[in-house]
C-alpha cells in the first residue's frame, strides 16, 4: 500500500515509499529496492530517483532530472540527471563550453531550465518559494563578488552572512551571540587576525575565504562554488583549498557542490565526481574511479596525465610531439 498521501500521487517519480539514506549505500539502496520492484527512471548515478511529497523531494541535497536549457535553438544543457547526497562534497568539472556556468545558474536558481526537474534541499523548483530556497545556498563565485560596501570590515562583511544582505541592516542590531558565531567562522577559516581590515584591501584569496565565512554563518545547507580560485597565485590558491578541506572535515558540515575545470582546486574529501562535454554529462561516480588519465584525456581532447598524492588529484598535458 502507498505511503504517499492520495493528493501527492500525482508527483510521484518512482518508488512507493522513501529509500535509505544514500549516504548509507546507495547501490545496496539499488539492490534493495529492485529485488522489490521496478525502478523507474534512475539517475547517471545509477541511483534511484526520489519521492516527491507535497512538493518536496526526499533524500537528496540537489537533484536534477533530465534538466536541459535550451537557447536560441541551442542545448546548453542537455538532459543532465545528477544526484548529490546531503553532507557530502561533489566536483563538477569540464572543459570551456561544456556548461558548467549554465549549471551554477540553474542549480542556484536564477536560470529556469527549458525542461526537467530540479530539487534543492528537498524543495522542488516550481513548487516552494525560490527566493527561501535561495537562502539555504551558499554561492560563491569569485569573479562576481557581491559589491560590498567600499569601508566594509572584514567581521561585518561576514556578518552579512546572518541577514542575507550585502550591508548590515540599519534597524536590526547584530546580537552578541551572533557576533560570537562571526567570530567563530573566522577563527576556523584562519580569518581572525583580518577582522578590523577592509575587505575591499584584501587579497583576492583572503576575499575568498571571507565569502566562505559569511555562507557558513548564514547556515547554508548547500555550498556552490563556481571557479573558487580563479585568478589566484599558487600559495593563495593552496590556502584557500586548504580551507575548504578543514570545511569538509567538520562534523555534519554542508552538502558542497566545486565546480570548476582544474583539478588542483579540489580539497581532499571529494565524494563524487560529475564530467561535463558540450551540455551532457560524460561520466559520473566515485573520484577515484572518474579522476583518470583516461578519462579526463577524452573530456578535454588532449593527453591528460594525472596523479593523486595525499587525496589531492594534479594533472598535466602531454603535447603530441613532446
Amino acid at each position: 500500500m502507498s505511503c504517499l498521501p492520495q493528493s501527492a500521487l500525482k508527483h510521484k517519480t518512482t518508488l512507493d515509499c522513501p529509500l535509505p539514506d544514500p549516504v548509507i549505500s546507495q547501490l545496496a539502496s539499488h539492490s534493495r529496492a529492485t529485488s522489490a520492484q521496478s525502478v523507474l527512471n534512475t539517475s547517471v548515478l545509477s541511483v534511484p530517483s526520489p519521492v516527491i511529497i507535497w512538493g518536496r523531494m526526499n533524500a537528496y541535497a540537489v537533484d536534477l532530472q533530465d534538466v536541459s536549457v535550451v537557447r536560441q535553438e541551442r542545448f546548453l544543457l542537455a538532459g543532465i540527471s545528477l544526484h548529490v547526497a546531503p553532507g557530502t562534497c561533489c566536483a563538477i568539472l569540464g572543459p570551456n563550453g561544456s556548461g558548467k556556468s549554465t549549471l551554477v545558474s540553474v542549480l542556484s536558481g536564477y536560470t529556469w531550465p527549458s525542461s526537467g526537474t530540479v530539487g534543492i534541499d528537498g524543495q522542488v523548483f516550481g513548487k516552494v518559494d525560490l527566493a527561501g530556497v535561495r537562502k539555504g545556498i551558499g554561492l560563491i563565485e569569485p569573479s562576481r563578488s557581491p559589491a560590498f560596501d567600499g569601508q566594509m570590515q572584514v567581521r561585518e562583511v561576514v556578518a552579512t552572512g546572518l541577514f542575507g544582505t550585502i550591508r548590515l541592516p540599519l534597524r536590526r542590531e547584530v546580537l552578541p551571540s551572533q557576533w560570537r558565531r562571526v567570530e567563530t567562522e573566522m577563527e576556523l577559516l584562519q580569518l581572525a587576525h583580518l577582522r578590523d581590515h577592509v575587505f575591499a584591501q584584501l587579497s583576492s584569496g583572503e576575499q575568498m575565504k571571507t565569502l566562505l565565512a559569511r555562507a557558513m554563518v548564514a547556515e547554508a545547507g548547500l555550498l556552490l562554488l563556481d571557479e573558487p580560485t580563479a585568478g589566484l597565485d599558487m600559495g593563495a590558491r593552496a590556502a584557500c583549498v586548504a580551507a575548504l578541506g578543514r570545511l569538509l572535515n567538520r562534523p555534519h558540515h554542508s552538502t558542497v557542490v566545486i565546480v570548476s575545470h582544474h583539478l588542483d582546486e579540489l580539497p581532499c574529501g571529494v565524494d563524487r565526481v560529475i564530467l561535463l562535454k558540450q551540455g551532457r554529462v560524460f561520466a559520473a561516480g566515485p573520484a577515484q574511479q572518474i579522476l583518470s588519465s583516461d578519462q579526463l584525456s577524452r573530456l578535454f581532447d588532449c593527453r591528460v596525465e594525472v596523479l593523486r598524492s595525499n587525496g589531492r588529484y594534479v594533472a598535466s598535458v602531454r603535447l603530441e610531439n613532446s
